[in-house]
């Protein structure tokens, strides 16, 4: 049996949405937020479900620092939130980057996207005696987390936090933590 003659339209339209589909959204990121894109979750799967990863060049935040960012639903203290640092340390996901890491201070407190919690900065101690700076961030909505981890040069540092926020603010990355959210 041979397709009629608007199959074939048909079937074009279906292969450019799947293409569409397939394709990532890390070019339209990266169009709407200078000096970032949008890179491949690099951990392997634990209990809570794979998030999305962020590069900033260099440039735009005083070396390149990565930025891995997942929602942890029903994870938090839903009367007291984000209260402490010892709670950053425990979730904000430095383990995935390193399993042995140092807090270089008293965290403080970031409001992202309305959500309130804490950030700190760390010392990764990566294999072979090199060190990593590091910043955890955990904040919450009712009783959910969104947590990040980033590293690099410069990661920890108050611009490099300041520019992890407002990426973590932004309408996109709001828009996705949002609806993952609503669903609880």
């Amino acid at each position: 049996m041979t397709p009629g003659r608007g199959a074939v339209p048909y079937l074009a339209a279906v292969g450019l949405i799947v293409a569409g589909a397939a394709m990532s959204h890390a070019g339209l990121f990266q169009a709407a937020e200078p000096g970032w894109r949008e890179v491949a979750w690099p951990f392997a799967r634990d209990a809570w479900p794979a998030g999305r990863a962020f590069r900033c060049a260099a440039a735009a935040c005083g070396g390149e620092v990565d930025v891995y960012v997942r929602p942890k639903l029903g994870f938090c203290n839903c009367s007291t939130g984000v209260a402490g640092d010892d709670e950053v340390d425990g979730v904000s996901d430095m383990d995935m980057l390193s399993a042995d890491f140092t807090p270089r201070g008293a965290g403080l407190p970031v409001v992202i996207g309305g959500m309130a919690g804490r950030t700190r900065a760390y010392t990764l101690h990566m294999p072979g005696g090199r060190q990593q700076s590091a910043a955890g961030f955990a904040v919450s909505r009712r009783c959910d987390l969104v947590v990040a981890a980033s590293q690099g040069p410069g990661a920890g540092s108050p611009e490099a936090r300041r520019a992890i926020a407002e990426l973590l603010g932004t309408g996109q990355v709001m828009t996705w933590l949002t609806s993952l959210l609503g669903r609880s």
